[in-house]
């Protein structure tokens, strides 16, 4: 299969993605130069920047020596994207946690917590009861994953970060 060379822009956005440093969480070395292809170009992986992850030449090396498993490339990956989005562990888990649960009631205040899901689409209020809720006199919501929000939790889970890019 003929490889076609990763463009100035794509490679620049993919750097940016992880800071300019190796995407490895515990390696981290500035100036990274080499750009990994998640899935490889030799089993139909693209130049696309969801399918890209920096790395250092060691941990490159590492990678195709089989000391860094493929799932820990996609896993540093889907951190990189957690970064960049502004989703932080504590609305990763959220998302995760109403995926199990299926819905969350919750008060007025703790709508607060939710106003960046509710505003990325990926949590919806199911209902809303008026007053006398658990707290006299406070309205509660009831709080579902979207079906975009079903969608990124799924492709989160599965490791699929294009998958999760493209449902957010």
């Amino acid at each position: 299969m003929n490889r076609k060379k990763i463009t100035s822009d794509t490679r620049q956005l993919v750097l940016h993605e992880a800071g300019f440093r190796c995407a490895n969480p515990v390696c981290r070395t500035p100036l990274t130069i080499e750009i990994h292809h998640l899935d490889y170009v030799s089993d139909g992986g693209s130049n696309a920047p969801d399918n890209l992850i920096p790395l250092c030449p060691n941990c490159h090396a590492l990678h195709h020596g089989g000391h860094i498993p493929t799932e820990s490339l996609k896993t540093w990956k889907l951190v990189l994207l957690t970064l960049n989005e502004g989703f932080d562990r504590r609305t990763v888990d959220i998302l995760l946690a109403l995926d199990q649960l299926e819905q969350l009631s919750i008060s007025g205040d703790g709508m607060l917590q939710f106003a960046a899901l509710l505003s990325s689409g990926l949590v919806a209020v199911k209902t809303r009861v008026y007053g006398g809720a658990t707290i006299a006199g406070t309205d509660s919501f009831k709080v579902v994953l979207s079906e975009k929000g079903k969608s990124f939790v799924e492709n989160w889970k599965a490791g699929n970060q294009a998958g999760a890019v493209a449902a957010r």
